[in-house]
């Protein structure tokens, strides 16, 4: 009785645990978002005290998660920026290879964002940027778990929360320019910048859809997992406002995955006021949807764990395209 007993036991645990982690990702990404896009934070604008708040937060998840540190011994990568005397800093991890590759997948997710402005006849002069981009940094975090608790790579993986994106993506050039392995041996960029708190979705787009030529491989991919691409036609008139530019312009493939507004089974979903983005409006409301956030964060998984397997043969055909004007 009692190994029948242990056996009940085992099988519902492995019943049940996929829906453990589901509510443990869900859990994760919310409770990092809440507190990056709090007011205690102040907006984590550029040379704040609320951004250097945030980057000691982000270093401390890398810690607990056990991520390697640049050098052995700091997961802060200073860079100078304009007109501040205090050096900004993008908060890097990594997950070393098994092996002695120098090929990396690099995860990367802004953590700036417009700190506290006071405008006339504006009484909340505090930008969260919780959209824009707290909910996408914790999902950085969460992947950087789910990788580390995944076992050793076949290539090395980054995860960089970089600074300085809305002012000029100073973060990501500078990383492009010192990164941990080669630029020429990074395999993608894989961008976080904003994430689905709309519910669950069916479809999906991609920021660049031209000057590449890997937005058919991310297709084969995904569609056989119930994901459809459709792709606005307003994408293209952003190919230099993401962190994925700094990676594009020099020649190095790399993308910002985004839900659309398809529920499952097809139905356009009806639209939810988020709070616009840039705007003191852009924090957590209770008209947030949480339940998309697994399978959103299960669109980058799949896409890293496929380019651990297939390294080459993906490249930027107009690295033009991607360079500011």
């Amino acid at each position: 009785m009692i190994n029948f007993d242990r056996r009940v036991k085992w099988g519902l645990i492995v019943l049940l645990l996929p829906f453990v982690l589901h509510a443990q990702s869900k859990d994760n990404i919310r409770t990092h978002t809440e507190f990056l896009a709090s007011d205690k934070l102040e907006g984590r604008g550029t040379g704040s005290r609320g951004i250097r708040l945030a980057a000691k937060y982000i270093a401390e998840q890398f810690k607990s998660i056990e991520l390697q540190q640049i050098d052995g011994n700091s997961f802060y990568q200073k860079f100078p920026f304009p007109g501040e005397a205090e050096m900004e800093s993008n908060v890097v991890g990594f997950i070393k290879a098994d092996a002695s590759s120098k090929k990396s997948i690099v995860f990367t997710a802004h953590y700036d964002s417009f700190g506290i402005q006071k405008q006339e006849d504006q009484t909340d002069t505090i930008y969260n940027g919780a959209r824009d981009n707290a909910v996408g940094v914790a999902a950085l975090l969460e992947l950087a778990r789910i990788f580390k608790n995944a076992g050793t790579p076949q290539h090395n993986l980054v995860f960089v929360a970089t600074a300085g994106e809305e002012l000029g993506l100073y973060g990501s050039k500078f990383y492009v320019d010192h990164p941990i392995f080669p630029s020429e041996d990074i395999i993608i960029c894989l961008n976080i910048d904003g994430f689905n708190v709309s519910g669950p979705r069916e479809d999906y787009f991609i920021f660049p859809r031209q000057g590449v030529d890997f937005i058919d491989e991310v297709k084969t991919i995904l569609n056989p997992l119930g994901w459809h691409y459709i792709s606005p036609d307003w994408v293209d008139d952003l190919n230099a406002s993401f962190d994925t530019a700094s990676f594009l312009e020099k020649g190095i493939p790399a993308l910002t995955l985004w839900t659309g507004d398809r529920l499952k089974g097809g139905k356009i979903a009806e639209p939810l006021d988020l709070g616009g983005i840039h705007t003191p409006k852009d924090e957590v409301t209770d008209n947030w949807n949480w339940e998309g956030v697994e399978d959103h964060l299960q669109l980058y998984k799949h896409i890293a764990d496929y380019f651990l397997e297939h390294p080459n043969g993906i490249n930027v055909t107009d690295p033009t395209l991607f360079m500011e004007q």
